[in-house]
């Protein structure tokens, strides 16, 4: 059922987008290079995000950020299921989910387009170390349609205790305990779209271009540690990805304003109030959630940065003793001893077509 869902969305998105592109056409202008260069097209930011709010709408949806928790990849191990993992080949040799594949993120899209049938999976997951990488690819392939993939929580930190002992116990901090404001920051008022420029015209064909250049850049041009913000006063306009309630207790980073996750970042709320000429650093519970956030914003021209590890990484303890939602903080009750395999990774090759029930994660 899922796969015929996810075949029925990507048509969907092909079929619109002639209709949308011709909308879009309308409010793009083109450069003219010299006679042998790529022409580009200027499109805004706020007309690529209306066509994303016609088309699934992602990032504002229940199913956002798409996470399956290390458990339920096991149970079904031998069931319709790619795991794609992302780590440096030297991690992924030295201990891997068996069946998985070790893909470069610069590679990714062009594995989507031309390696693998990505409809014949009932459910592609990506790993990464933390789940922070992950996090931010599965953000940018459900923009463009693929509805089956999803990020491993917390990475490979979960799947096995002696990765997590390297990976996410390290990460975890609690620095600021105490020490967060309280005080209430408004949002600025509403103002211009970022301008993107891009070899194509139709906006799906924009994201599948944007997203490919997005992949080829290290993580260091979407990811931040959150000392780059208290080190930096006003340097960066910071978005608390949380609920109002938990914005005001336990409290935010300095200088942070509240933008309620799956309502804020449309183009009929505040998407527009966020700022064209400075950096946006987002930080949610885990990192993984604003890594979805962020892949959005990049597609849309903001120049965008997740938060490492969310408020994980500076009130942890506070995060336990808090929140009701196992999901919004690191323990020992997310490592498992899973096995991990050294054998050298499959050929790519689709997996048999059995049907698996989706696994649903929040942050």
């Amino acid at each position: 059922m899922q796969k015929c869902n996810t075949m029925k969305r990507i048509n969907f998105h092909f079929l619109l987008l002639l209709l949308v592109g011709f909308a879009l056409l309308s409010g793009c202008s083109q450069q003219n290079d010299k006679p042998g260069q790529a022409t580009f097209n200027t499109i805004s930011g706020g007309d690529l995000a209306a066509y994303f709010e016609q088309h699934s709408n992602y990032i504002n949806t229940p199913i956002a950020p798409a996470i399956i928790n290390a458990a339920d990849i096991y149970r079904n191990r031998t069931h319709n299921i790619k795991v794609i993992d992302l780590r440096p080949e030297i991690e992924f040799e030295s201990g891997h989910i068996e069946g998985a594949v070790n893909i470069p993120t610069k590679d990714l899209m062009s594995y989507f387009r031309n390696t693998i049938d990505a409809q014949a999976f009932d459910t592609i997951v990506l790993v990464c170390a933390k789940g922070q990488t992950a996090g931010f690819a599965t953000g940018l392939l459900r923009l463009l349609g693929y509805d089956n993939t999803f990020s491993l929580r917390f990475g490979m930190s979960s799947w096995n205790e002696a990765i997590a002992e390297a990976g996410w116990d390290k990460s975890i901090g609690n620095e600021l305990v105490g020490k967060l404001e309280t005080e209430n920051h408004p949002k600025p008022a509403k103002g211009a779209y970022p301008e993107i420029e891009s070899t194509a015209s139709l906006p799906l064909e924009i994201a599948f271009e944007r997203a490919d250049t997005l992949l080829s850049k290290p993580s260091k041009t979407y990811l931040i540690d959150y000392k780059a913000i208290t080190e930096n006063p006003g340097k960066y306009f910071v978005i608390n990805y949380w609920p109002e309630d938990k914005y005001l207790n336990p409290g935010h980073l300095p200088g942070s304003m509240q933008y309620t996750p799956k309502k804020a970042l449309l183009t009929t709320t505040d998407l527009s109030t966020l700022p064209t000429d400075q950096p946006i650093a987002v930080y949610c519970f885990t990192g993984q959630h604003s890594a979805t956030v962020v892949a959005y914003l990049k597609l849309l021209g903001y120049d965008a940065y997740s938060v490492k590890f969310g408020s994980n990484a500076f009130i942890n303890e506070t995060l336990i003793q808090t929140e009701k939602k196992a999901g919004h903080y690191w323990s020992d009750i997310h490592k498992n001893n899973l096995p991990l395999s050294t054998a050298a990774q499959p050929a790519a090759a689709d997996a048999p077509a059995v049907e698996i029930k989706s696994v649903q994660g929040g942050c």
